[in-house]
């Protein structure tokens, strides 16, 4: 799920990492912490995907879903702007 959430969101055009870092470094957050963190809040969030979704057979249908929602909604957004 983590990883599908990721995919997502660059197919969309929004880094969820990217964003991450664009605010560590607003906040004045050093170099190599801006790197890290996000390696370690994303390794964090999808060790603990088991806990919060303990049916593997759900977090495959939800995280296929979000790749396959995500590349509609990007086909959608790029249909409307033309």
């Amino acid at each position: 799920m983590t990883f599908a959430a990721l995919v997502a969101s660059v197919l969309l055009g929004a880094s969820i990492a990217g964003g991450f870092k664009h605010l560590l470094t607003a906040l004045g957050v050093h170099w190599l912490y801006v790197l890290l963190i996000p390696i370690l809040l994303f390794s964090w969030l999808s060790k603990k995907e088991l806990l919060w979704l303990p049916d593997e057979s759900k977090r495959k249908l939800y995280a296929r879903g979000l790749i396959a929602g995500s590349i509609l909604l990007a086909i959608a957004i790029n249909q409307i702007r033309h």
